[in-house]
């Protein structure tokens, strides 16, 4: 059947990248859930861990884990709300964006070599046929994001 060999060719292709991304990761001391964070930061500053959780549809433990461990590793800190003391925003810190800009070029290189062959046509059909994939698989999420059980 043709789905179980995209099931397979997908978890193969996840795999190998997830491999490759975990081994480059691990040589500039990042974490594979890092990268999102910082991301998100430093396009949202002032980002609050249940914003960033939402965004990514993790729980908020799960975010505030790495956070933690981000913020002891200088890699952002929590600065307080001005409006409301009780509240944390999230800043990137230089360091930070240095490591940012290390994983956007692993994942460019990764991508470059998983996409070396491809005509410009074939990368917009590939584009296009997983936007259509996500928008399907879109009935399993709530309102807020958050994958359904």
């Amino acid at each position: 059947m043709k789905t179980d060999l995209l099931r397979e060719q997908f978890h193969i292709f996840n795999s190998h990248r997830r491999s490759v991304l975990d081994k480059r990761f691990m040589e500039c001391g990042v974490y594979f859930g890092q990268p999102p964070i910082l991301e998100y930061i430093a396009k949202k500053p002032d980002s609050t861990q249940k914003e960033i959780a939402d965004f990514l549809g993790v729980s908020p433990p799960s975010v505030a884990m790495s956070v933690k461990r981000m913020e002891k590793s200088g890699l952002l800190m929590r600065v307080a709300d001005k409006s409301d003391a009780r509240r944390n925003n999230l800043q990137i810190t230089e360091k930070g964006m240095e490591l940012l800009r290390l994983a956007h070029t692993a994942f460019d290189e990764i991508d470059a070599v998983s996409l070396k062959g491809f005509t410009d046509e074939e990368l917009d059909t590939l584009i296009s046929f997983i936007g259509r994939m996500n928008a399907n698989l879109s009935v399993f999420a709530d309102d807020k994001g958050e994958k359904n059980a």
